[in-house]
């Protein structure tokens, strides 16, 4: 079953996410990579966007992203949550974001750090199931990542 995960709330477009395609998407970081200390999150994401604008980019910052058949089918990779929150154009004033779970919880962090995370969608080269489709993770607090996405409300 494929699972698509909305983000709504004070936002000029509401989205909707769908985790099971990024495994084919330029964005994606592998797990390892982004949790690694001299990881730089805003740098990556400039490089990548030069990238799409057709800007020549250092072979080591390309070489970092490009990943073969075999790893993707036995890496874990996460994708930054930054461009997607900016995609939905958070209102003036929105100041947080709430994970609605499977469960029924509701997880409040402040827009800010959300904006600095990531969406794990993969482990071991396969989607989510346990604690998916989609999990949260803040890379200065990886050992409590928010499980079991099913709805981002932006407040």
């Amino acid at each position: 079953m494929l699972e698509i995960i909305p983000i709504v709330g004070r936002v000029k477009f509401p989205i909707t996410l769908d985790p099971s395609s990024w495994i084919f998407d330029d964005r994606k970081i592998a797990l390892e990579d982004f949790l690694a200390d001299d990881f730089d999150l805003d740098r990556f994401l400039e490089e990548q966007k030069d990238e799409r604008a057709g800007a020549a980019m250092p072979r080591l910052a390309k070489s970092r992203r490009r990943y073969n058949k075999e790893e993707w089918l036995t890496r874990s990779f996460v994708i930054p949550v930054k461009p997607f929150i900016e995609n939905a154009e958070p209102l003036e004033g929105a100041a947080a974001v709430i994970f609605e779970t499977a469960d029924g919880k509701r997880t409040s962090l402040p827009l800010e750090t959300v904006m600095k995370g990531a969406f794990q969608f993969s482990r071991d080269g396969k989607i989510l199931k346990e604690d998916g489709p989609l999990v949260y993770l803040d890379k200065q607090a990886p050992d409590k990542p928010v499980t079991h996405i099913t709805r981002i409300h932006v407040e």
